[in-house]
């Protein structure tokens, strides 16, 4: 697998995803892109997640802003530009206006979905986002998995926090593997679980700085908030400075039977 002088495969990996997006601060950007000038590997890994952004931005639900966001965010554009044209160009400056109220919509309803939401709403529409995109990798783990004793190690020095016990699965829930990702803002940790024909995927991340939606059944040693998105069901709960994110297309209840496995 080829790699340049600076950074290894396993380095730009975890970094494709955002570089894709326009994500990373310019250094760390530029690595990755002289990276992938040089390696063929890497570069069909980048152009996967570009299909998978593609894919997902026509499948993930669009939210309109409500009128009163819409109506200030408009105001802020509107006062942004030039000074006020003279009184005998108003027509042209009201079509500006028009032009610029339709920016400010558009922008809301692509760019500021997460924002529209209830607290820690985020959370769980970046686990579905990012389970769909494992759901539809040819490979979707790093480290395949010949038990727990194999997988954790693996994550030590790849991920910026210390992996806990990883649950090594059972006769109902198999692990499969996993990877290292972002979620959100930050590193997370992706373990994939199996049931059946159901893929499972747990993304485990420092909790710090974010904003968890309340927590209503109890899990085992935990409480945990139980959402139900687009047919998928989520489950997130934070457990000391770690938050947890489990998503998939089982039933909530198969679901919870795993997560208070995982937070024994």
């Amino acid at each position: 697998m080829a790699s340049d002088e600076r950074t290894t495969c396993e380095e730009v990996r975890p970094l494709v995803r955002e570089a894709t997006r326009g994500g990373l601060d310019e250094a760390a950007r530029g690595r990755v892109h002289e990276h992938l000038a040089g390696c063929a590997t890497c570069r069909s890994v980048a152009e996967e997640e570009r299909d998978l952004d593609r894919l997902l931005e026509q499948q993930l639900p669009r939210y309109a802003a409500p009128l009163a966001l819409r109506r200030r965010l408009e105001a802020r554009l509107a006062g942004a530009g030039q000074p006020p044209a003279p009184r005998r160009r108003a027509p042209l400056r009201w079509a500006a206006t028009g032009l610029v109220a339709a920016a400010a919509a558009a922008l809301v309803v692509l760019g500021l979905r997460g924002q529209l939401r209830p607290p820690g709403e985020p959370l769980v529409a970046e686990a579905v986002a990012d389970h769909l995109r494992t759901v539809y990798r040819d490979h979707p783990v790093d480290i395949e998995s010949g038990g727990p004793h194999q997988v954790k190690p693996w994550f030590t020095g790849r991920i910026d926090f210390a992996l806990p016990t990883v649950f090594a699965g059972n006769d109902e829930f198999t692990l499969e593997g996993g990877a290292v990702g972002v979620y959100l803002d930050r590193q997370a940790a992706e373990l994939v679980y199996k049931r059946q024909l159901h893929k499972i995927s747990l993304f485990v991340y420092r909790a710090d700085g974010l904003s968890f939606p309340q927590a209503d059944r109890v899990m085992g040693r935990v409480r945990a908030s139980v959402r139900q998105v687009r047919g998928f069901s989520v489950i997130v709960w934070r457990d000391g400075g770690l938050g947890y994110t489990l998503v998939s297309d089982l039933n909530e209840n198969d679901l919870l039977r795993l997560g208070t496995e995982i937070a024994r």
